[in-house]
C-alpha cells in the first residue's frame, strides 16, 4: 500500500515537472518569438528610416543637379547674349544651322535664342541676337545726316534707342579721313552748331585702301552701336561699325 502510494507520488511529481518544463518551454518560446518579432520590428523602423533618409538624399542630388543644369543653361545664354549684342563676340553656345549664300552669313540656334552672324562680301557685316522667329534683313535704313542730326538734338536718347544696333544707310559730306585708324568721319554741320552732327565710321577692311576725298557727298552702310553727346567742344557723335562707303 505504501508502495503504491510513492509510485503515485511519482507519478504525480512527474506530471507536475513535465506540466512545469513545458510551461517553461511555452514561456521561453514566447520570449524568443518577442525578441525577435521586437528586432524585427526595430531592423523593419531602421530599414524605413534608412530608405527614407536615401530617398530624401537622393531627392536632394537630383535636385541639385536640376538646378545646376538651369544656372548653367542661364549663364550660357546670358553669355551669348552679352557678347552678341555688347561686343560682338560669338555666339559661343548656339548651333549653327544654315549658311546664306551671300558672302557667308550664317544662322544660329541656342536655347530660346538666334543668331545671325551677316557676312555679306559688300554690305551688312554686323551679329544680331533675338527669339528664333528672327528674320535674315540686309536692307538698310535710309536716312540723311540731317534728319539724322535735328532727331539727335531734339531727342537723342529716344533717336538712339531707335537706331542702336540698326543697320543703316546715311547720306553725308566726307570731313575727315584717318587712314592710320581705318575710319572715316562723315556728318552735317551748321552755322550755329546746334544740329551739328558728327559720324564716325569704322572701315571695313576691304575699303581701307580706297582714296577718300574731304568736303564731297558720300554713302556709307553699317550699323549703329553707340552714341556720345555734344560737349562744349564736339557736336553729338554717333558711330557706326562694319562700314561701307561709296563716294
Amino acid at each position: 500500500m505504501k508502495y503504491a502510494k510513492r509510485e503515485h507520488k511519482k507519478i504525480d511529481e512527474a506530471i507536475d515537472f513535465s506540466a512545469e518544463e513545458k510551461e517553461k518551454e511555452i514561456v521561453e518560446s514566447f520570449e524568443d518569438k518577442m525578441d525577435d518579432a521586437i528586432e524585427n520590428a526595430i531592423n523593419d523602423a531602421v530599414d524605413e528610416v534608412y530608405d527614407r533618409e536615401r530617398n530624401i538624399r537622393r531627392g536632394k542630388i537630383i535636385i541639385n543637379i536640376i538646378f545646376s543644369i538651369i544656372v548653367l543653361l542661364i549663364i550660357m545664354v546670358a553669355t551669348d547674349i552679352i557678347c552678341v549684342s555688347r561686343f560682338d563676340k560669338g555666339p559661343f553656345f548656339a548651333i549653327p544651322t544654315r549658311t546664306y549664300k551671300d558672302g557667308g552669313t550664317k544662322e544660329y540656334y541656342g536655347l530660346g535664342y538666334k543668331v545671325i552672324k551677316y557676312n555679306q562680301i559688300q554690305g551688312r557685316r554686323d551679329k544680331v541676337i533675338g527669339k528664333w522667329s528672327l528674320k535674315y534683313n540686309v536692307n538698310p535704313v535710309t536716312i540723311q545726316d540731317v534728319d539724322m542730326a535735328i532727331n539727335f538734338n531734339d531727342n537723342p536718347i529716344k533717336t538712339y534707342d531707335e537706331y542702336y544696333k540698326k543697320f543703316v544707310r546715311i547720306i553725308s559730306t566726307m570731313k575727315k579721313v584717318d587712314k592710320k585708324n581705318h575710319s572715316i568721319t562723315i556728318g552735317y554741320s551748321d552755322e550755329g552748331g546746334k544740329y551739328s552732327l558728327d559720324i564716325k565710321c569704322d572701315i571695313v577692311p576691304d575699303q581701307t585702301e580706297i582714296d577718300f576725298k574731304e568736303g564731297k557727298e558720300i554713302t556709307i552702310i553699317g550699323t549703329m552701336t553707340d552714341f556720345k553727346p555734344r560737349t562744349d567742344k564736339t557736336p553729338n557723335t554717333i558711330y557706326i561699325s562694319n562700314c561701307f562707303a561709296e563716294q
